[in-house]
């Protein structure tokens, strides 16, 4: 067993690392095919930078702008499929490996976009991305629901937002794993299982932090786009990426670029939603403080009136109107049917009918006369009816104006009586 002085540093491991791989003519000019991921170019230098992958692993990969000036062909994009001819290059501080592209032979648009784009295409065809099928969140969520590792940072950044935003909001995470093997069913049993009615979650976020198209792969499975599309809860994609989309996005009710988005998103912040209620019982207050202004002041305006002032005094006028036009009708009537009587008297011999028809029209004055009388304000007070008012000559037209031990006038026909109230029901 070696010494602890016998022992390398982590430079004399990088440094036997990078001697070994760029020394051994089997990691030399070589060809290489695989597809193209997280393509990128510096403005400045022309370099271009991209990962070469199959279905299982990805390797790194450099084009310098000294050999990529020779490239005439296709300009390089993710997807794309190719044949790269080079040599494997360590880079000793960094402590990692790449190949250095010299040049580059397409092939054409890589297997792995091709199927993912064959299977968009499948699942739009069967309705799972429609508008149709997607539900609103609910806007005031009681219990969040997550699903992403434990341990990622995308976790603690949807609690840290969610909890900022609303600090009484309740929040349940179902972990499972977001990359990998076993990653695709790890996130359906976890969707499945916060999607149980007895966890009584209002809205989920499912997702991870970002990652290379690689990484994000288990987004990209049909089992989970379709288990986001099957979710009884209204559920957010909430994947970290820039520029592609993967499928779980569309099959989502909600999609956002990052969890702290989804956060956002899902939960409302209670001190603007409090702010707003505030505002909206300001304007509320002002605008029924302006209505029963009006009304008191229609009020006001109704009860100065000098019929509620001293009711009597529309009575009284009118009283003798109705008493003058009776006695002038009833004067009139008389007046016809003694002359009436006085021309029928020389006629000794009418038959009964006439005197019949007389008594006939005899009759219909005298009904008339009764309703003259029947629609005369003193003819109501005959009937039976009464008028209160109170010690401020107020009518009295409720209960609700009454007080105990209140002294009041009562007109009737005939005359006026001041009773004083016991009690009131």
């Amino acid at each position: 067993m070696e010494t602890v002085d016998s022992s390398l540093s982590v430079s004399e491991v990088n440094r036997r690392i990078k001697a070994k791989l760029q020394d051994s003519p089997e990691f030399k000019n070589f060809w290489v095919r695989g597809e193209i991921s997280n393509f990128s170019q510096t403005n400045s230098s022309g370099h271009m930078y991209f990962s070469l992958k199959d279905t299982t692993s990805v390797i790194k990969c450099a084009f310098f702008s000294f050999q990529s000036k020779n490239y005439k062909g296709t300009p390089l994009r993710n997807g794309m499929e190719i044949l790269v001819y080079g040599s494997v290059s360590v880079y000793e501080p960094g402590g990692y490996y790449s190949l250095t592209v010299q040049k580059i032979e397409e092939l054409g648009e890589g297997d792995i976009l091709l199927k993912i784009e064959k299977l968009k295409k499948s699942l739009a065809e069967r309705g799972i991305f429609d508008a149709s099928h997607k539900r609103p969140l609910p806007k005031f969520p009681k219990r969040l629901g997550i699903v992403t590792s434990p341990k990622g940072a995308a976790v603690e950044d949807i609690i840290r937002i969610a909890t900022d935003l609303n600090p009484s909001i309740q929040i349940l995470v179902s972990p499972c794993l977001v990359q990998g093997d076993g990653a695709e069913n790890s996130i359906i049993e976890a969707i499945k299982e916060i999607n149980d009615p007895k966890w009584e979650v209002d809205v989920i976020i499912a997702g991870r932090g970002g990652g290379s198209f690689e990484d994000l792969m288990a987004f990209n499975q049909e089992s989970v786009v379709l288990a986001y599309y099957q979710s009884r809860i209204p559920i957010i994609s909430a994947v970290g990426h820039e520029i592609d989309r993967v499928l779980t996005d569309l099959s989502a009710d909600a999609t956002t670029p990052t969890p702290t988005a989804a956060a956002k998103l899902a939960i409302p912040n209670v001190s603007d939603t409090l702010i707003r209620l505030d505002e909206m019982e300001d304007r509320l207050r002002s605008a029924l403080t302006g209505v029963i202004r009006i009304g008191k002041e229609k009020w006001s305006g109704v009860t100065t009136r000098v019929v509620f002032q001293n009711p009597k005094s529309i009575l009284e006028p009118r009283q003798n109107h109705f008493d003058e036009l009776m006695r002038k009708i009833s004067l009139l009537g008389k007046n016809y049917l003694f002359k009436k009587q006085s021309e029928f008297q020389k006629f000794d011999t009418l038959t009964s009918n006439w005197k019949s028809y007389l008594e006939r029209i005899q009759n219909k004055f005298k009904l008339a006369e009764q309703r003259l009388d029947h629609f005369s304000p003193l003819g109501t007070l005959k009937r039976g009816y009464s008028v209160l008012r109170n010690a401020n000559k107020q009518v009295i037209s409720s209960i609700q104006q009454i007080k105990e031990n209140e002294s009041l006038e009562v007109f009737l026909f005939d005359g006026k009586l001041q009773v004083e109230v016991k009690e009131k029901h």
